[in-house]
């Protein structure tokens, strides 16, 4: 990995590659809150699993009577079941792409971000920052873990999320129900 160049376009799928290698396939459970850029709403939480091995993963956002799930190649949200690819299915639940980060839209077209800069910060925090390229002004952040792999924080255009627990779950652990989310009281701790 390059770290602290401006890496251009034709740069970004070596780039993606090595944030993909950097975390070996498991099932995750993920606990953690999303609020709007601007503060205009209220921070929500959610709970999420993902397994990558067999590509599938469980979605719980505060707030929503249903849980979005993926499983089989087949998205089932509010707006009923539709057969999506497993890369294409966290847009419904942008938080899960965190777990696959190589997955976040800002690895270029359609997002078309680039340039892109990335820096190692606090001993094994990847700091990545992605330029679009019509509007150098706008741009996306994402904090990776070289632990793990995963995206423990994401800036993006409109919306930033955090992740406050993240762990390797065990084969057999069942699927954690869903949960009750109690209020927050302060904005969590940034883990550095």
């Amino acid at each position: 990995m390059r770290f602290d160049t401006v890496l251009a376009a034709t740069d970004v799928p070596i780039l993606r590659g090595e944030v993909a290698a950097l975390r070996r396939p498991a099932r995750r459970f993920a606990r953690g809150v999303t609020a709007a850029r601007s503060g205009s709403s209220q921070p929500r939480q959610f709970q999420l699993v993902l397994d990558e091995r067999d590509e599938s993963w469980t979605f719980d956002r505060q707030g929503d009577r249903h849980r979005d799930r993926y499983a089989e190649g087949v998205l089932h949200f509010v707006d009923g079941p539709l057969e999506v690819s497993f890369a294409r299915s966290g847009t419904v639940a942008p938080p899960v792409r965190m777990l696959t980060p190589e997955l976040l839209p800002m690895w270029g077209s359609p997002a078309s971000f680039a340039p892109v800069l990335v820096q190692r910060i606090h001993g094994h925090w990847l700091l990545v920052t992605c330029e679009h390229e019509h509007d150098p002004a706008d741009r996306t952040t994402v904090v990776i873990d070289e632990r793990d792999g995963v995206a423990h924080r994401w800036y993006d255009t409109s919306e930033v999320t955090v992740l406050t627990e993240v762990r390797v779950m065990e084969d057999d652990e069942p699927e954690p129900p869903r949960p009750r989310f109690s209020r927050l009281s302060t904005w969590p701790a940034l883990l550095c």
